[in-house]
Parts: C-alpha cells; sequence; structure tokens
C-alpha cells in the first residue's frame, strides 16, 4: 500500500549524518520540511507528545520544541516544530 504526503511543505532529503536527539530517544532523519521533520526510531512516541529536540546539522545543534503529529510504530515519528513548547 503506498501511503499518501500529508504533508503541507516541501519535503527535503536528509543529509548523511543528520540527526535528532530529544529526552526519550534519538535518530537518524528521514527527511525534513520548514514545518518539521520524520525522525526514524524503532520506538516510536505517542502522537501528541510534546518533545524538546536538538537537531544536529553537521557540528551545529538547533534547538527544535514540538509536537509529535505522526506515529508510526517500528519506524518513527513525525515531529512538527513549535516556536515556544514548555
Amino acid at each position: 500500500m503506498v501511503e499518501k504526503d500529508r504533508s503541507v511543505s516541501q519535503r527535503f532529503q536528509a543529509k548523511p549524518g543528520n540527526h535528532i536527539i530529544y529526552v526519550e530517544g534519538s535518530g537518524a532523519i528521514r527527511d525534513k520540511s520548514v514545518m518539521g521533520v520524520f525522525i526514524l526510531d524503532s520506538e516510536s512516541l505517542p502522537m501528541g507528545v510534546t518533545i524538546k529536540c536538538s537537531l544536529r546539522l553537521g557540528t551545529q545543534d538547533i534547538a527544535l520544541p514540538g509536537i509529535v503529529q505522526r506515529s508510526v510504530p517500528g519506524v518513527g515519528i513525525g515531529h512538527s516544530i513549535h516556536g515556544n513548547v514548555s
């Protein structure tokens, strides 16, 4: 079954070495957009969970607070980026 792309913004393939770290785990980035990232993590989190991530792009870390918008068991999570999440 082909999964329909529900993303509003254009997605871009992650470069090798792009990685994201969060308190609950970490994973490689499958793809990214201006609205969020899809994180490959076999222990995916439930939808609606607020997480604070640190995106590593090469040698630079960028804080990305957000909410899990999509959860695919055994594959990963879709994390939407928000300005201020406490």
